[in-house]
């Protein structure tokens, strides 16, 4: 049989031509089984996504509602107060319990709670009859870790109680069942809770504090029969005392804050005093039928102004009526009408009094440790940083500056030394270092990195940004688990003492003494009269607080010279100065009754002695000074060293920082050529050219 491929009544197809469309066909067919041809999502890009084969962050805060009571949302005076005196700046939210003497104090009974008809919520918040410790109400006895807290709630101020979860896997559904607060699920791959400042485990449960100012981690103490909690209640200048069980008992670890503290006489300081009148002068508004504001009112709310600044806030957004109906009132101006009350909380929030109390707190701080410039409202630039001092770089304006910045990749901390709240390597330090700094791990040496970076070659770069994010995640991870291990325990860990401890008697920190004992690695500095100078700062400071003393509290050996107890004697200073007729030695007497210039001054004169004690200028061999002999000098001399080696020792085991010199490139020396003589030295701008006058005539 003969077959003419030419034959036009005859069709051939090629067998190759038609695997290869069966096969296209088939992968087609495969794609689309089971695919909704109308579903355009392209779902299957996603299935690694959902079976958690891909890294994923999710952000999963800021759906949880703060609710305030109404007198916070009213910011009351009685709760929320514009002018402090120094005695309430330098005991803030430690009032001084008041206890009578020689008289029995009765408890009475325990109230029963009263059942509200609805749940505590924005729009029905608490009253101020219902904030108050003295019905049987639950209650959770929460306690600071820090001495000084960066930021603090105020009276009446909510927040929540949180129970963070993180899963064991994508499948877990297995929740925990939790006795107090809210339970807030973590998937595996969402970030910390703690702004990156400590990690959840999977599986693992962690109750935090949670408000629009800080964050903080919670851990539960155990309770013990020997604890209850007493209530004071004062109404109408009579006391009444109740006692009541701690049913819920916790511990707050390390503050993180949300907000920024502002500097002392910045924008936001200025907004907020004048928002505090203003608001003021609109609720008085309110109160009147014809929206009338009498001037005497609004000056009893605020008396440290005067009348005349009083007045001239007022002329901002209000006009004085001189005849006609209202005479003698200020009313709103008619481009200004009166916001209503949800507008007037918006206007000034009871955040923004809190962040003000603390900057007046710790501006307070600063005058009494004898920093006359508290600060200003900085660049925050690393050069500015090194001209301040320890004390202004712990400012709560600096602080939480630099922690905010830290959270958005702005800036790096320090997280160890000046500025640990612990002292112990348990707490962040706050205080910032500049990006270029070098991060060094436990137990590496400079010399060692240096040599290091010396020998990579010269197309490496000197900065590893990826080895130093690493160094600065391990160091952060390290401070967490330390501070979760210390406050999870049920028992406080022994600090061991050193040698270099026992002869510290009368060493006084130099910085950090106005932070307190908590934050230079240490306890309150026991003083033996024995050991003291007589005339020293320390001999003034024991006679200053025995003289406050009890009788039976007289009879011990030892006192705490950190801290003078307040009282009506006053400090003698004498000094001799040059008169300035005859230039003979003469003695000044000054008495100094205030009990902050008392510390102040006490504080500097035993900075002033450790420095002689340590260098030893001021006293000459074998002179004996008040039981204080040159042996004496040489041990406290030696347990200074060993402190300065036990903290070489401390730094091996944690992260250290240090700073990279500058390359010594050989600089380029510029030559300036003449364009009009061609000689070297100057320009033909320069009257000292010979061919200047030739080309610029006179």
């Amino acid at each position: 049989l003969q077959i003419n491929l030419n034959d036009t009544h005859m069709l051939f197809e090629d067998a190759n031509s038609i695997k290869e469309s069966n096969a296209r066909e088939a992968e087609r067919q495969r794609l689309l089984e089971g695919v909704d041809r109308f579903n355009l999502s392209n779902d299957h890009f996603y299935e690694a996504l959902q079976g958690g084969q891909t890294h994923r962050v999710r952000q999963t805060f800021g759906q949880l509602i703060v609710a305030h009571s109404l007198p916070s949302l009213r910011l009351q005076p009685p709760y929320f107060k514009m002018r402090h005196t120094r005695q309430e700046l330098r005991s803030w939210h430690r009032p001084c319990l008041q206890v009578p003497v020689g008289t029995s104090i009765q408890f009475g009974r325990v109230r029963s709670a009263k059942k509200r008809k609805q749940k505590h919520s924005m729009e029905n918040p608490w009253a101020a009859k219902d904030i108050t410790l003295k019905d049987a109400a639950d209650c959770v006895l929460i306690e600071y870790s820090e001495e000084y807290p960066l930021v603090m709630s105020n009276v009446g101020m909510g927040s929540v109680f949180v129970n963070y979860y993180r899963k064991r896997g994508p499948q877990d559904q297995s929740f925990p069942k939790v006795d107090l607060g809210e339970l807030f699920i973590l998937d595996v791959a969402d970030i910390s809770p703690f702004l990156n400042f400590g990690n959840i485990e999977p599986g693992q449960v962690v109750p935090a504090l949670y408000n629009n100012m800080f964050r903080a981690p919670l851990f539960q103490q155990k309770q013990r029969s020997t604890d209850f909690l007493v209530v004071k209640h004062v109404a109408k200048g009579e006391s009444k005392w109740f006692v009541r069980n701690i049913r819920y008992q916790y511990v707050a670890g390390q503050t993180y804050p949300l907000q920024e503290v502002p500097a002392p006489h910045s924008r936001k300081v200025t907004t907020t005093i004048k928002h505090r009148l203003q608001v003021a002068a609109y609720r008085l508004m309110n109160r009147n039928q014809y929206h009338l504001l009498q001037m005497a009112k609004l000056s009893r709310l605020f008396p440290e102004y005067s009348e005349l600044q009083i007045r001239q806030r007022l002329k901002e957004f209000c006009e004085y009526q001189r005849k006609g109906l209202g005479a003698g009132y200020w009313r709103p101006k008619l481009t200004m009408p009166i916001p209503d009350e949800e507008n007037l909380r918006k206007m000034l929030t009871p955040e923004m009094l809190c962040l003000y109390e603390s900057m007046r707190v710790c501006q307070q701080h600063l005058h009494d440790a004898g920093k006359v410039n508290e600060g200003g409202e900085e660049d925050g630039d690393d050069l500015a940083d090194s001209k301040l001092s320890i004390e202004e770089l712990l400012a709560t304006w600096n602080l939480t500056r630099n922690f905010i910045n830290a959270t958005q990749g702005k800036a790096m901390l320090k997280l160890y030394g000046e500025g640990d709240p612990t002292g112990r390597g348990e707490g962040f330090s706050f205080v910032r270092v500049s990006m270029k700094d070098i991060f060094l791990r436990a137990g590496e040496s400079v010399e060692e990195k240096l040599a290091e970076i010396e020998a990579r070659p010269k197309s490496a770069h000197r900065y590893n940004v990826a080895e130093q994010q690493q160094i600065y995640k391990e160091e952060i991870s390290c401070i967490w688990n330390k501070q979760f291990r210390t406050l999870t325990r049920s028992t406080p860990e022994a600090k061991p003492e050193t040698e270099a401890n026992k002869e510290e008697n009368i060493i006084v920190p130099e910085i950090n003494d106005m932070f307190g004992n908590a934050a230079i690695q240490q306890g309150p500095s026991v003083i033996d009269p024995a050991h003291m100078i007589a005339g020293s700062a320390m001999d003034v400071s024991f006679k200053m607080a025995r003289s406050t003393m009890s009788q039976h509290q007289q009879q011990t050996n030892t006192v705490h010279a950190n801290f003078i107890q307040p009282n009506r004697k006053g400090l003698v200073i004498r000094r001799a100065i040059k008169s300035p007729y005859t230039g003979e030695l003469m003695w000044k007497t000054e008495v100094v009754r205030d009990q902050a210039v008392i510390q102040a001054y006490l504080r500097q004169r035993r900075i002033i002695e450790n420095t002689a004690y340590g260098s030893g200028d001021l006293f000459e061999n074998d002179v004996d000074i008040a039981g204080e002999t040159q042996a004496q000098l040489a041990r406290l001399k030696w347990a200074r060293e060993r402190r300065i080696a036990e903290a070489r020792e401390h730094e091996k085991s944690h992260m250290t920082t240090f700073s990279l010199p500058q390359p010594n490139k050989p600089k380029k020396e510029v030559v300036r050529r003449c364009g009009n003589c061609n000689q070297l030295g100057h320009m033909k701008t320069n009257k000292k050219c010979p061919r200047y006058y030739e080309f610029n005539p006179v």
